[in-house]
């Protein structure tokens, strides 16, 4: 103690002043370092949930989440809806206003309830609702297919402030899911041409009326993953929620996400290969299918396959446990009316039956090169389409190019020649449209809205339309309007079961699986349930009881 008063009083008063900060500054770091820095530290990390993803974070806006599941996730806690699904009850209930069905079940009408506010303080108003439906997803220059499809000849009218009105053409039961879909903010996004909104800095840093608002545009880390917090909305109309902040953290790949797992709390799709690579006794998995399927389209527009004869060999040659076997994680699929028992297979692997429905197509076997050829000498040769994840999506790359792959193999020892063309989103997106494949490679995802109509409905065999095998059958379309229209379950069962029946008959497709996935949660979370997710956002369904402990 003699020494630092000797010390000091050899200093001048400005050495003395500069001296006693430096004192300080190292007193304080000491205190972090030994008695409260790891804490400080500690109390950060565990009073933030964060989630681990892998994707990309491009828009946020709810308009546009169906091109990107990692988007929708994040937007479903930002924005609400007309309408939202509850995992707990497996049903579909009314959100941010209430509503009823006129007797003649086409119009629904719906008002707001009171005090809903904007993450800006702004009110909410039926404004706000009908600049989302009628003046972006109605306009011509809305770039989203799957949701401008839900609301095309829909009427939509503008009651007063409070109160929107739509009517349809005719009566649609699916309708009520259609409106699910998070509501956008006029007064922000009013100015800006609808075809820009898909680049607008909205997508980054939106406004909307959900649980959580984002605290600062989502960034990219230095190795490559992508990261967003949200913070809780103090204006929310429903429960408050016990999570203070969530983070949630985008990586490039499985790989990243698995070595990285102490940067996590909950992680969704996970498939059965990385959860044998995850084995941690503080994460719970739990297992749940979606209504989405993986199918081989076979367009019957194709020479080479506007015969049923020709889609039935096809079919009948491809062994769907061979392909499950080799991507695993996966639940075999017969139809594409996910409602239905998928448990009675109608088109079983089956050689024999195959080698028949060809040569019945007019396709024998030649000998000598062990190809399938025609009267006129003409190889049985198919084009199969698929998208390339590559550098997107690995571990979806890896399944799609071993499920072509294993394709190709069986349908060649059939005598049926096949060649694989892989493309991006971008060029296939145009080759879907202009339907330039014989089969194509694809996934559909009903989420939501289990309406088959866009998907196999004769309307919808066109460049604008998603039914991929150009499939048109009059008595399937006369079933698929009378599922929409009808409200009764029994009599809506009735017509799955022989639509079901009549798309088997003419094989415009051959469902291969729909993927099995696990959701990991961290046992520091408690309070998480659900009963039925249809998207992986529903396990959000009840965030609102999640606790950080």
């Amino acid at each position: 103690m003699n020494l630092i008063k000797q010390t000091l009083k050899s200093l001048t008063q400005k050495e003395r002043g500069v001296s006693l900060l430096f004192l300080i500054v190292f007193i304080f770091s000491g205190y972090q370092i030994f008695s409260g820095g790891e804490l400080i530290k500690k109390s950060t990390q565990d009073t933030i949930y964060s989630e681990g993803m892998v994707g990309e974070i491009i828009h946020l806006s709810p308009i546009f989440t169906e091109f990107n599941e990692v988007d929708a996730d994040i937007s479903s806690l930002i924005f609400s809806g007309l309408v939202r699904y509850n995992a707990q009850t497996g049903e579909f209930e009314e959100d941010i206003a209430t509503h009823t069905l006129s007797e003649d079940q086409l119009t629904y009408n719906f008002v707001l309830k009171n005090e809903i506010l904007w993450q800006d303080g702004e009110p909410v108003s039926a404004e706000d609702l009908y600049y989302t439906y009628a003046e972006v997803i109605q306009s011509p220059d809305f770039n989203n297919p799957v949701l401008k499809s839900n609301f095309e000849g829909v009427e939509i009218e503008l009651v007063n402030s409070r109160e929107i009105s739509f009517t349809l053409n005719s009566p649609n039961s699916f309708f009520f899911t259609a409106l699910t879909v998070g509501i956008l903010p006029q007064h922000i996004l009013s100015e800006v041409p609808v075809a820009e909104l898909d680049t607008h800095e909205f997508n980054r840093q939106p406004i909307g009326t959900g649980p959580y608002v984002v605290m600062s545009p989502y960034e990219f880390g230095p190795t490559g993953e992508m990261s967003v917090v949200l913070g809780k909305n103090d204006l929310y109309y429903g429960d408050e929620t016990g999570l203070e902040s969530i983070r949630f953290i985008a990586y490039p790949s499985y790989e990243d996400l698995i070595s990285r797992r102490s940067e996590w709390n909950g992680s969704a799709r996970i498939r059965t290969q990385q959860l044998e690579q995850l084995q941690d006794e503080d994460l719970v998995a739990y297992q749940y299918e979606l209504p989405q399927y993986t199918a081989l389209f076979l367009n019957t527009d194709s020479p080479n396959l506007d015969q049923n004869s020709e889609r039935l060999g096809i079919s009948k040659s491809i062994d769907r446990d061979e392909i499950l076997l080799a991507i695993g994680s996966n639940v075999a699929i017969d139809t594409p009316l996910l409602q239905l028992d998928q448990g009675e297979w109608i088109h079983q692997y089956d050689v024999e039956e195959a080698q028949g429905s060809l040569f019945d197509a007019g396709w024998g076997l030649d000998e000598e090169t062990g190809l399938r050829v025609n009267d006129d000498g003409e190889v049985f040769e198919l084009r199969l389409v698929r998208r390339d994840f590559s550098g997107s999506n690995e571990r979806q790359e890896e399944a799609s190019l071993i499920t072509a792959s294993i394709i190709q193999s069986q349908l060649e020892e059939m005598g049926v020649s096949i060649v694989i063309e892989s493309y991006g989103i971008d060029d296939l997106g145009q080759i879907i449209q202009n339907r330039d494949y014989d089969i194509l490679l694809y996934g559909q995802s009903l989420g939501y809205n289990l309406d088959v109509f866009s998907y196999w409905h004769s309307s919808q065999a066109s460049e604008d339309g998603l039914n991929l095998s150009n499939y048109q059958n009059a008595k399937a379309d006369f079933l698929i309007e009378d599922i929409r229209a009808s409200f009764d379950d029994l009599e809506r069962d009735t017509s799955l079961e022989e639509l079901a029946a009549i798309i088997s008959e003419d094989v415009p497709a051959l469902f291969l699986y729909t993927p099995s996935y696990y959701y990991l949660l961290d046992t520091k979370v408690t309070g998480f349930e659900f009963e039925k997710i249809l998207r992986p956002l529903d396990r959000f369904s009840n965030i609102d009881s999640w606790i950080l402990n």
